[in-house]
């Protein structure tokens, strides 16, 4: 009876080794190996790509959130001449270059103006070629506002290019 099984195990391994089906049959199975390998190079290059990508994105955002976070610029005095001017004196003490300024709100309970149209100038009232504040650098914009209520309490808020915002209060 274990001759018998024996006998049969050679003769199907014989006839797998003799038929030609059993070498397609290894061929196919090394064929579909290889692709599989190849598909799962292909898959760990894409991979590492992308979070390459998302590790060079997110290293750009926080630069430039703390970027954001490193500029300082005090509201040192706001000036209304009684006409339809107001001057905002402006310095830069944070530890930032290139402060530049994106847009100004003037706001009193129910009346708003925002202006992104100004001229930073120096205090000899010379413009600031580059348009934007350095380290320890002073300067003013002038803000057309129309007619303000005399003992008025206005809030200024400036917002940067970079985003940060800053607020300050003035009266009339």
């Amino acid at each position: 009876m274990y001759i018998g099984r024996t006998q049969m195990l050679v003769r199907r391994v014989s006839s797998m080794i003799l038929n030609k089906r059993a070498e397609s049959y290894v061929i196919s199975a090394v064929i579909l190996a290889g692709v599989a390998i190849a598909m799962g190079f292909a898959v760990l290059g894409w991979a590492q790509s992308r979070s390459s990508d998302y590790a060079s994105q997110y290293s750009e955002t926080m630069n430039d959130e703390t970027a954001k976070l490193r500029e300082r610029l005090a509201v040192e005095y706001i000036a209304y001449d009684g006409d339809d001017e107001i001057r905002i004196y402006l310095l830069n003490w944070g530890n930032i270059d290139d402060i530049e300024i994106q847009t100004i709100h003037i706001r009193k309970d129910t009346w708003h103006l925002t202006t992104s149209t100004f001229t930073l100038k120096f205090f000899n009232g010379s413009s600031i070629p580059d348009q934007d504040l350095d380290m320890g650098e002073e300067g003013y914009i002038t803000v057309s506002t129309g007619d303000l209520q005399i003992g008025g309490y206005y809030y200024v808020r400036i917002v940067t290019v970079r985003g940060a915002v800053f607020d300050s209060t003035f009266v009339a």
